[in-house]
């Protein structure tokens, strides 16, 4: 279906060069014997279509060969030069970077390539020469002029690195963050220490938060006996932020008294995070995946910034790119702080492709390796999958206590843990979980629908559990699970017609679920709408439902719903 959707889009395009005018229009030619802008067509429009299918590696092939017959050879170039960064090829990238800048393409992508290129390979000053050549848009900019103080500090030293820096700060809080903390970190790779302290100290009393700066910081200040700070802003980091593998590693070594000097960054270090921090950002502020081309520059200047490796792993599974996750994430090696969230990553996408027992596998050696709480999760995570929830439960009750112990409190634990007892018929344990994770995040949509529609499905708390739903809905009009949750919750109480509205705006909202599909056909049922609800229960077959469901709705389909349904579970909800 698709695939289908893919070239009804493509059909348009098609039609057009059919008719435009130019050697496409007037000459038929055999498959073997076509000129080149004819070859380079068919290129092109492969590539075009492998991108729409999330295939970078196909797109890259085909836009690489479209390259030097191409009409608009600038243009397929920087296409393939995208592509390439894409599929994680950063050597055919900076290969067909090349090729681009010599077909006259100036765009930001390429530019840039061609800058990490340079200093990758030691020539800092052509970098530099290529970045003043460069007209970027502001986000380019930013990242391509603190590559390029990067690329001074190694050529002409720290003072060149800092002026360039001053120069384009813009008083943007926005795009001066990134630039600020390179300030600070070319400061200390210069071993301006006291200068790089006060840039970090100004920076940190702003409010910006930034792991990396808060890790400098701390080493800078417990290099000069200032521990007891460093670990107050360690801590404050965690409270304000969250937890960081690399700065809880970094308060273990001050907690034990370790000598502690800042890291100095050298030139391709400095200038992997001026692609890295902006990426970051750029990544949780948009749903696509342009962020990963920077992180792959990123990690082709240091591979050893494993941060740069998990948020790229972690872009790659929100792009439904399991394999190459795991590929990435694969290089994360066990001394890593980042270690056990590169496994909990892998165990996810190993999760995605149906491969649950190697993901149980695969996290619960990890975490013997190293127990920490991010793979505790994930275990607990795949436990719940497997359906084995006295396990999941045991976990989650660990990760719970040590939590308290630490003074944490996540709504998120609590609320799988309430899940899981949910499962097992404790209600009492479940509703006092779920509660739990509502007191601590009383406006979260997820937790106020399963919360209320688990009173509702159970008969009590009728009230209440409707106004939780009711404000859920508020928050997520658009949620096709909310909405059924209502209509369901409708449906419990024998209201049938109003139960019918709510289900089928849901059905509308998210048609290709089982779920939602069977509770509108029981719903028309009852409303006596009885071929409607055969076609509901028709359709939810084809939508892949449980086992357990898949027997009861053959069932209605042979029998009818010959008695309202048992009351329900609120898991998945």
């Amino acid at each position: 279906m698709k695939t289908h959707r893919l070239l009804l889009a493509l059909a348009p395009l098609l039609l057009a060069a059919a008719c435009a005018s130019g050697p496409f229009s007037r000459t038929s030619y055999p498959s073997n014997d076509q000129p080149d802008e004819a070859r380079a067509y068919g290129d092109f429009m492969i590539a075009r279509f492998a991108a729409m299918t999330n295939d970078p590696q196909a797109a890259t092939r085909h836009y690489a060969s479209a390259i030097g017959t191409a009409p608009e050879e600038a243009g397929v170039a920087e296409r393939a030069v995208f592509s390439a960064l894409l599929a994680g090829d950063y050597g055919v990238a900076a290969g067909l970077a090349r090729r681009a800048s010599d077909a006259g393409s100036e765009a930001g992508l390429v530019r840039l390539t061609l800058a990490v290129d340079a200093i990758g390979r030691g020539k800092t000053d052509a970098a530099v020469e290529i970045i003043e050549a460069s007209d970027l848009r502001a986000f380019n900019r930013m990242i391509a002029r603190n590559l390029e103080a990067w690329a001074l500090l190694g050529s002409e030293g720290g003072a060149a690195a800092e002026a360039m820096l001053q120069k384009n700060l813009t008083g943007d809080p926005r795009l001066d963050n990134a630039t600020l903390h390179m300030m600070g970190l070319v400061q200390t790779a210069a071993r301006e220490d006291e200068k790089a302290a006060e840039t970090f100290r100004a920076i940190w009393e702003s409010g910006a938060r930034l792991a990396v700066g808060a890790e400098t910081y701390a080493e800078l200040l417990a290099a000069r006996g200032e521990r007891d700070r460093a670990i107050e802003i360690l801590d404050q980091f965690r409270t304000e932020v969250g937890h960081n593998a690399s700065l809880a590693a970094l308060a273990e070594r001050i907690k034990r008294g370790d000598a502690i000097a800042p890291k100095r960054f050298t030139t391709r270090q400095g200038a992997a995070l001026a692609l890295f921090l902006p990426a970051s950002a750029l990544m949780f502020q948009t749903d696509d995946d342009v962020a990963a081309v920077y992180f792959v520059l990123a990690v082709a200047l240091d591979p050893e910034l494993y941060q740069a490796r998990t948020l790229l792993g972690q872009s790659l599974l929100q792009g439904e790119r399991p394999e190459a996750a795991i590929r990435v994430l694969s290089d994360v090696p066990v001394s890593s702080p980042y270690y056990a969230t590169a496994r909990a990553q892998i165990a996810n996408a190993l999760l995605q492709e149906d491969r649950k027992e190697e993901a149980l596998a695969l996290a619960s050696d990890a975490l013997r390796a190293k127990p920490e709480r991010s793979l505790k999760l994930q275990v607990a995570d795949i436990y719940r999958a497997l359906d084995r929830h006295r396990e999941a439960e045991t976990l989650l009750s660990e990760i719970i206590a040590a939590d308290q112990a630490e003074g944490r409190k996540d709504w998120r634990v609590f609320f799988v843990r309430g899940a899981s007892r949910e499962r097992q018929s404790n209600w009492a344990g479940a509703e006092a979980d779920l509660q739990a994770a509502l007191d601590i995040q009383p406006e979260n949509a997820t937790v106020l629908n399963y919360l209320g529609y688990s009173w509702i499905d159970r008969g009590i708390k009728l009230e209440d559990g409707f106004g939780l739903i009711r404000q859920a809905l508020i928050l997520e009009p658009n949620s096709g699970h909310i909405v059924d949750s209502l209509g369901w919750a409708h449906y419990r109480l024998g209201q049938y017609e109003e139960a019918v509205d709510y289900l089928e705006r849901a059905v509308t909202l998210l048609p290709g679920d089982a779920t939602l599909n069977d509770h509108l056909g029981d719903a028309y049922w009852q409303a006596g709408r009885r071929k409607e609800a055969g076609f509901q229960w028709s359709r939810a077959l084809k939508l892949d439902p449980s086992p357990e469901d898949r027997a009861k709705i053959e069932k209605k389909l042979l029998t009818g719903l010959v008695a309202d349904p048992s009351p329900g579970s609120a898991a998945g909800r």
